[in-house]
């Protein structure tokens, strides 16, 4: 992820709006403190032995629904591992983690082939990019797939973003991602009529409420967010992702002694 630009304040920039991409929205909305840890000031995280997994799984779904454009069908179970392998990158694993994190791609794929071939037939663009553009800001992203004929209607399109995580307290960061999205296609004139998250570990797709009060709620979502990062408010929020979190020996919040000192605005 690239470095988000310490934001001036609002007295010296009203008018210029910010530029993020969701990715940057949604680690600033999840902890103010280690998204400024990170990203402004330019600490580094631990590399986990996982990194580059999720980036992995979805370079080899993008081929597989590649390939299903290009020929018509999907891909045979036996073309799976090839797939996978060509863009395999892994560079803080051990050869045994390369090898689990390996073996547990190769079944989330072929669970997927198998589940949802019929979806692979649908598929009308791989990594869409979208833009929303609120009074304050660009926010970018781009949709892991565009399905069409939602509901058997021609140019009635779906939204599918996969996660290869399985944690619960992300989960309304995907719906807030989707919600974004379709706000931005609409805008654009496509006929999004619904968006979901595949649970790949899982094989499982849940629906996203993207009716038009959802999108209005995520628009003030996402306003005020730009707002408090304009206001240079970078206050942590502790909680159970603490105990995950790769800036945490950084952290001047103490998750076992209770409320900190931590200033609600950055020096």
């Amino acid at each position: 992820m690239r470095a988000i630009r310490d934001p001036a304040p609002v007295e010296e920039e009203a008018s210029e709006p910010i530029t993020l991409t969701f990715s940057e929205l949604a680690a600033y909305r999840a902890c103010g403190f280690a998204c400024r840890l990170r990203n402004l000031l330019g600490f580094q995280p631990f590399l986990a032995p996982e990194l580059g997994y999720g980036k992995t799984v979805h370079h080899a779904l993008r081929a597989i629904a590649e390939y299903t454009l290009h020929h018509g069908h999907p891909p045979n179970l036996e073309q799976v591992p090839g797939m996978l392998d060509e863009g395999f990158f892994l560079p803080a694993a051990s050869k045994p983690a390369h090898r689990q994190l390996t073996e547990a791609a190769r079944r989330l794929l072929r669970s997927y082939l198998t589940q949802y071939d019929d979806d692979l037939r649908r598929v009308r663009e791989t990594e869409r990019p979208f833009g929303l553009h609120p009074p304050t800001a660009i926010i970018t992203g781009r949709a892991d797939v565009i399905l069409d004929k939602e509901g058997g209607e021609i140019r009635s399109l779906a939204i599918v973003d996969y996660k290869t995580s399985t944690d619960p307290e992300a989960d309304a960061g995907y719906a807030l991602q989707l919600a974004v999205y379709t706000d931005a296609g609409r805008r654009e004139g496509l006929n999004v009529r619904a968006a979901y998250v595949h649970d790949l570990k899982a094989c499982d797709r849940e629906p996203v409420d993207v009716s038009s009060d959802a999108i209005v709620a995520s628009e003030q979502i996402v306003e005020n967010t730009v707002r408090r990062l304009r206001d240079r408010n970078f206050r942590a929020r502790p909680g159970r992702p603490c105990s995950r979190c790769d800036v945490r020996r950084l952290c001047r919040w103490d998750s076992g002694a209770g409320a900190s000192a931590l200033p609600g605005r950055a020096s």
